[in-house]
């Protein structure tokens, strides 16, 4: 059985690498298309916008700041475009636990407004971020500038682990085989359909591997001592299951059941921020380009920035998303619906503007 769960596990990965490999092969031959779209209709905001939208609709960060780092380093899109993109994306991404506190039934008002507050401290913390960022990026260039030098250090020092020769022996084949049949924009969409449903179950293949979600519950539920000790394993375990949305969410029904606090969510939150940039990082490595490697490194730093702001300062965090909560929106079932269609209809109403 657990010879089963790790095949399964691997399986998912190649499939993973596979998808970017396909994504970075259509990529070359979409260029002059997806280029010309690009500069006609993107601005910092519809960037950020972009990356909002398409999270919130495909629930997946990994896939898009995955595709955002194959669009890089191929030269589809600047690098201060991406960051733009990528930041929008941390936002989305927030909409899944969101929509678990919504679906996640209570006894009693009360108790649903606890699991919904862990998807609200996400939420408003990726939005403080964004502003964070939109400062730092617009008006000093920190994150394209940082990122592309720590870039340029470590690509010579990577690329031994991108091993071409092995990853190109085990998925151009197929690739070869998809090309005979399928034009190149139709690769392009299947292998960001592959990315997503690999994301999504390289992380239920890692979560049955440590012995299902209820084990996995209960390992946080008594790690939660202190802060740090927290942020840590929010990191880790979002790292190895290359979803902040798997690990937030799995916050929410322990917050229903009153088994963990907001205060001791939080920085478990924040954890999980920085630990999501595993799967870009992966995936720039896979792409093989600074510039993708620089993206990652980007997404990386979003994290960084976010603990050194607000790790020291998870009061101010928690006594935001109570206020947020209680009184601002009074928070019921009909008014979180009501916030989960907001959430995808403002960044929509941006692109279209």
């Amino acid at each position: 059985m657990s010879m089963k769960k790790w095949l399964k596990l691997i399986f998912f990965l190649y499939l993973f690498v596979f998808s970017i490999e396909l994504i970075k092969k259509s990529l070359k031959f979409l260029e002059p298309t997806i280029n010309s779209f690009i500069i006609q209709t993107l601005s910092p905001l519809k960037a950020i916008a972009v990356g909002w939208f398409t999270t919130s609709i495909v629930q997946s960060s990994g896939a898009v700041s995955s595709l955002t780092a194959a669009f890089v380093g191929q030269g589809l899109i600047t690098l201060p475009i991406s960051i733009y993109i990528l930041i929008g994306a941390s936002l989305g991404t927030t909409i899944t636990a969101l929509i678990i506190s919504f679906i996640t039934t209570t006894k009693n008002k009360k108790d649903f407004r606890h699991g919904f507050e862990i998807a609200l401290a996400y939420s408003i913390y990726s939005a403080l971020l964004v502003i964070i960022v939109l400062i730092l990026e617009g008006f000093f260039n920190f994150f394209s500038k940082s990122s592309m030098y720590l870039a340029n250090i470590l690509h010579p020092k990577l690329s031994i682990l991108k091993v071409p020769n092995v990853i190109e022996s085990v998925t151009l084949p197929i690739i070869n085989l998809f090309q005979f049949f399928l034009n190149d924009f139709s690769l392009l969409v299947i292998g960001f359909v592959i990315l997503i449903l690999s994301l999504k179950y390289v992380g239920k293949s890692v979560i049955a591997v440590f012995g299902g979600e209820n084990k996995t519950k209960d390992f946080i539920n008594k790690q939660f001592s202190s802060p740090i000790k927290i942020y840590l394993i929010g990191m880790v375990l979002t790292a190895i299951v290359f979803s902040s949305s798997i690990t937030i969410s799995l916050l929410v029904p322990l917050a229903v059941a009153r088994l963990i606090s907001l205060r001791k969510a939080i920085p478990f939150i924040l954890g999980a921020d920085l630990g999501t940039f595993s799967d870009t990082f992966l995936a720039a490595i896979i792409i093989g380009q600074p510039e993708a490697l620089a993206t990652a490194i980007a997404y990386g730093l979003f994290g960084l920035i976010g603990a050194v702001v607000f790790l020291p300062n998870i009061e101010l965090l928690r006594k935001l998303t109570k206020f947020t909560s209680k009184r601002l929106i009074k928070i019921s079932r009909r008014k979180a619906f009501y916030i989960l269609m907001g959430f995808i209809a403002i960044p929509l109403l941006i692109i279209l503007i």
